[in-house]
């Protein structure tokens, strides 16, 4: 996943766990539009906005769109996004690590 300055995002191999996507996951990419939310305790700290995900959703032609989030911890300097598979009491993560 890339996240932009410009508020939109990209991404390859992720979503990983959509019911009825065709497709392997590995392969599956889609954009869309990111933003930082309130840190209230409700919802998420990143909001998604896909637009389109290969092999599942596309705005343009089915209307609407797919939304989801990521949760953060860490600091400034060091962030750590990541997201819950399933139920989170399971506490099976999809961790993201910052690239170049």
């Amino acid at each position: 996943m890339t996240l932009k300055g410009d508020g939109t995002f990209t991404t390859t191999g992720w979503p990983t766990d959509l019911e009825g996507a065709a497709g392997p996951p590995e392969l599956r990419d889609g954009n869309g539009t990111w933003e930082l939310t309130s840190t209230d305790g409700a919802g998420y700290p990143i909001s998604l906005t896909f637009h389109r995900i290969s092999d599942f959703w596309n705005s343009s032609k089915d209307g609407g769109y797919y939304g989801t989030g990521l949760y953060v911890d860490g600091s400034r300097q060091v962030p750590r996004l990541y997201e819950y598979r399933g139920d989170p009491d399971v506490c099976d993560l999809n961790r993201f690590k910052r690239g170049s």
